[in-house]
């Protein structure tokens, strides 16, 4: 899977004219495919690497100006990627015995409070001048619930990153053809690679619970 979009990224970087978010775009996919991976599989990885990422993505969702991503990496930052400097050697080892789940009323109410959230983030990232702030809006109310089960250590949390992946992708679909970034093409197929570890993380992987019956 590294492999596969590793050289994607590179083809398509190798293949356009160098510039400083060019590189930065590079740098902050192939970095977040990799945390992303061994994150999937519940394997101790070094969050200083995924930080690194996290920094990219914010730079890249600022000059599109996808303002309410950039908060939504800063969360990831605070729950997933500085826990993880701090306890990367361990960080695994709280899910081996098996993660926990929300019942049908815990999904009803997380629901519920994302889709009552939609609309006023929306405005608030209207007025703030947000080029996309309807999916972009969605983006940060998804991922930020997603960080926060990680942090919680729910298996749920890979539930979230699915809807998270499919609206990061119309995002920037969204972006490509409306011309406003350079780098809507690798983050496009950034996400989309996202969406697969996704799929995998919530019906394959530790984070599923299946291993842990």
């Amino acid at each position: 899977m590294l492999a596969f979009i590793f050289g994607i990224q590179l083809a398509l970087f190798l293949s356009n004219p160098f510039t400083f978010l060019s590189v930065i775009t590079l740098f902050a996919t192939l970095l977040g495919s990799a945390c992303t991976v061994y994150m999937m599989i519940g394997k101790p990885i070094n969050g200083l690497l995924g930080l690194i990422s996290a920094l990219g993505y914010i730079y890249i969702n600022w000059q599109a100006g996808h303002y309410a991503s950039v908060l939504d990496q800063i969360v990831f930052i605070l729950l997933i990627d500085l826990p993880l400097i701090v306890t990367w050697k361990t960080w695994g080892h709280r899910i081996v015995d098996g993660v926990k789940f929300l019942r049908i009323r815990g999904w009803v109410i997380t629901l519920v409070v994302m889709l009552l959230l939609w609309v006023p983030v929306i405005w608030i990232y209207t007025h703030l001048g947000d080029t996309n702030p309807v999916w972009d809006a969605i983006v940060l109310i998804i991922g930020a619930t997603a960080s926060i089960y990680v942090f919680m250590g729910y298996g749920d949390s890979y539930t979230l990153w699915l809807l998270s992946g499919v609206v990061n992708i119309c995002l920037w679909i969204s972006a490509l053809f409306a011309g406003y970034s350079a780098s809507s093409l690798p983050m496009l197929l950034t996400m989309a690679f996202y969406l697969v570890t996704a799929l995998y993380g919530r019906f394959w992987s530790i984070w599923s619970g299946k291993q842990n019956k």
